[in-house]
């Protein structure tokens, strides 16, 4: 039975090969992406007990201007002459909260069928991330966006992209100068929406 799914495997390996070779398209994609991101609103509520042994609740909502940088590393496939599917990794930050390694799972649809022509394109964006602070958290985020590509050359894209972005973390709480342990928090929540633009290369 293993040699038989083994010999499957090896066939299904060669047909992709033949495909992309074949194809008037590119299979295989990657590249890097680069980008500006500027918060415009965050929203945290936390429910904690500092040293002296009372209960705190806080909550904010506020709108405000906040500059952080963004790149990523990318590698996927085009399911045809529309559709991609990659994974993103790279490095951003959140606001004035954190530093983050986010990797996410992006779904790009693209308009119109010539991939040499230039063309608009639009993205969903979902996934997780860990934020380089301690103690180490976890972050979700997810983004929607689009842009315009231009088709260098069959195989060489550059992107102008525009998104709009939110970001769910736990930041680090900081009472009267002191950060409360993790075990005297009892809810830590924030909500950062952020917009960007960047542009990003494809091979």
């Amino acid at each position: 039975m293993r040699r038989i799914i083994s010999i499957l495997l090896i066939i299904c390996s060669f047909n992709i090969c033949v495909k992309a070779q074949n194809s008037e398209f590119p299979r295989f994609t990657f590249g890097a992406e680069w980008g500006y991101v500027a918060t415009v609103q965050s929203g945290y509520r936390c429910i904690f007990f500092p040293p002296e042994g009372y209960r705190v609740d806080v909550r904010d909502n506020s709108f405000g201007l906040h500059s952080n940088a963004d790149m990523y590393m990318h590698g996927g496939i085009n399911l045809n002459e529309n559709w991609n599917i990659s994974l993103y990794i790279g490095y951003a930050g959140v606001s004035d909260i954190h530093k983050v390694i986010p990797v996410s799972i992006r779904t790009t649809r693209f308009f119109g069928r010539n991939h040499l022509a230039d063309r608009w394109f639009a993205f969903t964006d979902l996934g997780s991330g860990i934020c380089l602070k301690r103690p180490v958290q976890e972050i979700l985020c997810g983004k929607i966006g689009g842009g315009y590509r231009l088709s260098l050359s069959r195989d060489t894209k550059l992107d102008f992209i525009l998104s709009a972005r939110m970001t769910y973390t736990h930041p680090q709480i900081i009472y009267d100068k002191m950060i409360i342990s993790h075990d005297m928090v009892r809810r830590n929540n924030a909500y950062v929406s952020a917009i960007s633009c960047g542009l990003g290369l494809t091979f």
